[in-house]
C-alpha cells in the first residue's frame, strides 16, 4: 500500500466517527493533561475528528500494521561516523526490539503517563526507545544531544523524568558522567540506561540487559492489556524560546499524527520512498519526520549520526535516498561536497527545508547539479509543518515564499495594535491554528493563555505577508532569536550569564547574517571601564563554565560604548543588527 492510499485509508476510518460518536478523553489522558497544565478545547477537539484530522488510532498501531504486513522491509539503516558498516533493521525485528523495550520499561517500574527522557545521537537506538516509550503510554522525552548539565538538569526536573536513556561516549563527550553529576544533586531520575558504553554498577546497558533478556515473555499479557489514548500526550519537546528558560511543549499522538501527514499525503510520498534524515532525532523535525512518519507508513529510515557531507553523499547514492528534511545548511553543504566528489545520486529527488529562508541561488543550483527539487516549509516546535510548497508548482517556489497551509491547518496575518485581518502584500503577526497544534508549554499556563486567543488562534512571534494566492512569506520576528542553522539559539538565557561575567558592564546578543548558516550569534558588550582587552575566548571559557551548549556560543565579539535604548530603557536590538549585521 503506497502512502496515498494508506493516508486516504486512516480519513476514512476517521471519517466513519460521527460527531455523537466522538471517544471521550480517557481518566488517564485527563490525568496527564491536569498534570503538565495543558488541556484540548473540546470545540476543536470535536472539529477535527469530525474531519478526519484526528482519529482513533496512535502511530504505534501503524507501526504494528506496517510489521505484520512486511516483517522483511529494512526500516532503519544506521550510519556512525566511526565505521563504515551500517546497522540494518527490518520490521520484524524492530518490532521485537520495540516490544521487549517496552517490557523492560514496565519491569523498571515505568507506566502510563510516566516520562522517559531520551539523549542520543541519529542511531537506530533512538527509534526502538521513541517507539517502545509509545507503545506503553508513557511519555517521550528527547533531549537534543547537545544540550549539556545546565540544560538536562532543568529538563529533568521539570518533567520529573523517572528514566533517562544516552549514549556512552560520542564526539568526545562523556555523557553518562554528565548524567551521574546531575543525579547526584538530587533528580526523579529511578534508572539509567547507557547505549553503547560501559554502565556503572548502579546503571543498565541498553544492549545487554534491555535488548539481551526476554523481557516481553514475562509481560506479555501487561503488554496485551495496554490500549493507549490518542489524546494522551505522547511526547515532551524543548525550544529554546525567548525567556531564558527552555520551554516545554506538549504534543499528542494526534496533533503528532497530522503533523506527519504534511509530507506524506500533500507532498505524495509513497511507502517505498527512503528517507534520509541528518537533523537530529530528537529535535521536532528529525522526530515527526525522520522516525514517526517512516514508521507509520513504512518506509526506510537513514541515519547518520555526525554530519558529514562528503559521507552522507555516499549514504544517500548507497541506500537510494528519495528525499531528506533539513535546514538549507545541509544542502549549501552537499553543494559544496558534490561539487568536489561528483558523487551520481539518480534516487534523490526532494530536500524539504525550513528555519531559514532558502536563497534563489540554491533552488537552482539544487535542480540543475543534483536533480534534486527543493521544497519550503515553515513551522515550529509548536506545530510542525504548517505550509509547505507544493510539487505542481513552478520550482522557484520555495524560494519565492514559505508555502501554502495544509488543509487541516489555518493561518491568518493581523495587525500586531488591533489584531484586525490585514490584505495580501501587508506584513503584521502571523497566526495559526488546526490540528498539528501544541496542547500548550507544560507547567506554564500564563505562557499559553499568552500565545492563545480565546479563538485558539496561536501567535506564532513571526512576522509575515500574504499573496492572493495563500502563500505566506516570512519578513521577520517579534521574538528574540537567533536561528542558526535551523536551530535556536536563547538570547535571553546567553544574555543572563553573561551578565555575571566580572568585565562586562552591559551585554545583547544579536543574529548575524551568515551565507552557510542562516545567522551566527554575536555578543555586543559595554565592558566594564578597564575591561576593553576581553575577547570572545575569555566570554566563550566563561559559559563552558556554566554549562552553556557549545552550540550557543557567540561567534563574534563587538564593543560598543553605549546600547542604543528606547525611551523607557529597553536595548534597541534593530539598531544593533544594523550597525554590526546590516540588517
Amino acid at each position: 500500500m503506497d502512502a496515498v492510499s494508506f493516508a486516504h485509508a486512516l480519513r476514512e476510518i476517521a471519517m466513519s466517527t460521527h460527531s455523537v460518536n466522538i471517544p471521550p478523553i480517557s481518566a488517564s489522558a485527563r490525568d496527564m493533561l491536569d498534570r503538565f497544565a495543558l488541556s484540548i478545547p473540546e470545540e476543536r477537539r470535536r472539529l477535527y475528528y469530525e474531519n478526519g484530522w484526528w482519529r482513533r488510532q496512535t502511530i504505534v498501531d501503524d507501526f504494528f500494521r506496517v510489521c505484520r504486513d512486511d516483517p522483511g522491509k529494512t526500516a532503519v539503516v544506521s550510519y556512525r561516523y566511526d565505521s563504515d558498516q551500517a546497522h540494518y533493521l527490518t520490521y520484524a525485528s524492530l518490532a521485537t526490539y520495540v516490544e521487549r523495550t517496552a517490557a523492560a520499561l514496565l519491569h523498571l517500574g515505568v507506566g502510563c503517563g510516566d516520562v522517559v527522557s531520551v539523549q542520543l545521537p541519529n542511531r537506530w537506538q533512538f527509534n526502538v526507545a521513541a517507539l517502545a516509550i509509545h507503545r506503553i503510554g508513557a511519555i517521550l522525552n528527547p533531549v537534543i544531544p547537545i544540550h549539556r548539565e545546565r540544560e538536562v538538569g532543568y529538563i529533568t526536573a521539570l518533567l520529573k523524568s523517572k528514566v533517562f536513556i544516552t549514549i556512552g561516549m560520542h564526539r568526545g563527550f562523556d555523557y553518562p558522567r554528565m548524567l551521574r553529576g546531575i543525579c547526584a544533586a538530587g533528580s526523579s531520575i529511578r534508572h539509567r540506561i547507557i547505549c553503547e558504553g560501559d554502565p556503572a554498577a548502579d546503571e543498565l546497558s541498553f544492549e545487554k540487559d534491555i535488548l539481551g533478556r526476554p523481557w516481553e515473555e514475562k509481560y506479555r499479557d501487561a503488554l496485551a492489556a495496554i490500549r493507549v489514548d490518542p489524546d494522551a500526550i505522547s511526547d515532551l519537546q524543548f525550544t529554546s524560546g525567548t525567556t531564558g528558560e527552555p520551554k516545554g511543549v506538549g504534543h499528542t499522538f494526534n496533533t503528532q499524527y497530522a503533523r506527519a501527514r504534511t509530507i506524506f499525503e500533500t507532498l505524495k510520498f509513497s511507502s517505498g520512498d527512503t528517507v534520509f534524515m541528518p537533523s537530529t532525532l530528537a529535535h521536532s523535525t528529525g522526530y515527526v519526520y525522520g522516525c514517526i512518519t517512516p514508521a507509520m507508513v513504512g518506509m526506510t529510515a537513514v541515519y547518520q549520526d555526525r554530519w558529514d557531507p562528503v559521507r552522507a553523499l555516499d549514504i544517500i547514492a548507497r541506500e537510494n535516498a528519495v528525499w531528506s528534511f533539513a535546514s538549507p545548511t545541509f544542502m549549501v553543504d552537499l553543494l559544496r561536497a558534490h561539487r568536489e566528489h561528483r558523487v551520481d545520486l539518480p534516487s534523490f529527488k526532494y530536500f524539504i527545508s525550513g528555519g531559514a529562508k532558502i536563497p534563489s541561488a540554491l533552488v537552482h543550483q539544487a535542480d540543475e547539479e543534483l536533480g534534486v527539487r527543493l521544497i519550503a516549509v515553515w513551522g515550529m516546535t509548536e506545530n510542525g509543518a504548517v505550509t509547505v510548497t507544493h510539487l505542481d508548482e513552478p520550482v522557484l517556489a520555495a524560494a519565492e515564499s514559505d508555502g501554502k497551509p495544509c488543509p487541516w491547518m489555518e493561518l491568518r496575518v493581523v495587525d500586531p495594535e488591533t489584531k484586525a485581518d490585514l490584505p495580501a502584500g501587508v506584513d503584521g503577526e502571523l497566526q495559526v491554528r488546526g490540528a498539528n497544534q501544541m496542547l500548550g508549554y507544560i507547567h506554564r499556563p500564563n505562557l499559553t493563555a499568552a500565545a492563545f486567543d480565546q479563538g485558539g488562534w496561536f501567535d506564532t512571534g513571526d512576522i509575515a505577508q500574504a499573496d492572493d494566492l495563500g502563500h505566506i512569506r516570512i519578513t521577520g520576528r517579534t521574538k528574540d532569536l537567533v536561528i542558526r542553522g535551523g536551530e535556536n539559539i536563547p538570547v535571553a538565557e546567553l544574555e543572563g550569564a553573561l551578565y555575571e561575567h566580572p568585565d562586562i558592564s552591559e551585554v545583547a546578543v544579536i543574529a548575524v547574517p551568515d551565507e552557510r548558516l542562516g545567522e551566527r550569534a554575536c555578543v555586543v558588550v559595554v565592558p566594564e571601564a578597564g575591561h576593553s582587552q576581553l575577547t570572545l575566548a575569555d566570554i566563550n571559557g566563561h559559559l563552558e563554565k556554566l554549562g552553556i551548549s557549545r552550540s550557543y556560543w557567540p561567534e563574534r565579539l563587538e564593543f560598543i560604548e553605549a546600547m542604543p535604548r528606547t525611551l523607557s530603557g529597553k536595548i534597541q536590538k534593530f539598531q544593533l543588527r544594523r550597525r554590526f549585521g546590516g540588517g
